[in-house]
């Protein structure tokens, strides 16, 4: 995207018609879900998996790149704000609106994020995926915090052939490749290029066993283009992939990056985290024992996905929204 973008391009025409009716300045980040909401998303021109990113991206390149640009940065700390050249709005209420909503983030903790993360790998066509809490306190205690980056927060599990006839999933389990996929997740609420090497490889240490691994974050500013890059140049030499996970619709987060995937698991950390963590050990179990026509025996060995209307009580009850 390292490009000029004329003022008439369709995508920064929806751009201008938002920051109007919004009426205030909003973070790129932003654009795409106004967008949708105001019934303007059919008029963008791209495509993509990371839609919300990429809008955003053509409005920061714009700004970086164009100088006769209609937009104009209002703030950059603690947010990225941007608004039209010619709008006249008063920054200190904005200010006050995104210190009001860092202030609410810090209620609630990064295991709070977890029936998020449970809901998108559940539904979301890269995973369908059965997940499940590792409690790290649960693991057996070792000396000197040698098992620091040990256990993922979340992992989970993919049965590839639950949609086939018994006979059918009996000869896979038999003499073909392992019919199942396995993920580990490590869980921050906010990535930025300060904690970012330290968290993704925290994710490569606790993943490295299963079959994709993925960092998940609630915050990650994807215009900022020194994140970006350390992302893109750590998943190429690691495989670790990047989720951001959308608080406000879990089901529409996003992958930024794709882990690589493993064809053999490492069971060697494998029966080093079920020796030492229950949690795990009971996760390995219920894969062995599970069968995917009578799924609603097992339901309750994994992490419970709520509904749309527990999903709401929860957020407000962690202070979400």
């Amino acid at each position: 995207m390292g490009r000029t973008f004329k003022a008439d391009n369709p995508n920064l025409s929806v751009a201008k018609e938002i920051l109007q009716r919004a009426n205030q300045p909003l973070n790129p980040t932003q654009f795409y879900q106004w967008a949708v909401e105001l019934g303007l998303a059919d008029k963008l021109t791209y495509s993509g998996k990371t839609p919300n990113a990429t809008f955003g991206a053509y409005i920061y390149m714009d700004l970086k790149n164009n100088p006769n640009t209609i937009f104009e940065i209002v703030q950059i700390k603690p947010k990225l704000l941007i608004k039209l050249k010619e709008q006249n709005i008063q920054i200190n209420n904005s200010n006050k609106l995104e210190q009001s909503t860092q202030k609410e983030k810090s209620h609630f903790n990064e295991r709070d994020l977890h029936p998020l993360l449970v809901n998108f790998v559940f539904s979301n066509e890269n995973f369908y995926a059965y997940a499940k809490t590792i409690f790290h306190e649960k693991s057996k205690n070792s000396s000197k915090g040698t098992d620091k980056w040990l256990y993922p927060d979340i992992v989970g599990v993919n049965f590839e052939y639950d949609d086939f006839d018994n006979a059918v999933s009996q000869f896979i389990t038999r003499y073909d490749k392992l019919p199942i996929k396995i993920y580990s997740f490590e869980l921050k609420k906010e990535l930025t290029v300060a904690n970012f090497r330290e968290s993704y490889f925290q994710a490569v240490s606790n993943s490295s066993w299963a079959n994709e691994g993925y960092l998940v974050a609630a915050s990650i500013d994807t215009t900022d283009e020194e994140l970006t890059n350390l992302m893109k140049r750590s998943n190429q030499s690691f495989g670790i992939g990047v989720i951001h996970l959308n608080i406000e619709e879990p089901a529409q987060s996003e992958i930024l990056l794709s882990a690589q995937f493993k064809q053999k698991l490492d069971y060697t950390v494998m029966n080093e985290l079920a020796d030492k963590n229950p949690n795990f050990k009971d996760f390995l179990k219920t894969i062995h024992d599970f069968e995917p026509k009578q799924e609603h025996r097992y339901k309750g060995e994994f992490d419970k996905v709520l509904n749309e209307e527990e999903m709401e009580n929860y957020k407000k009850e962690k202070k979400m929204k």
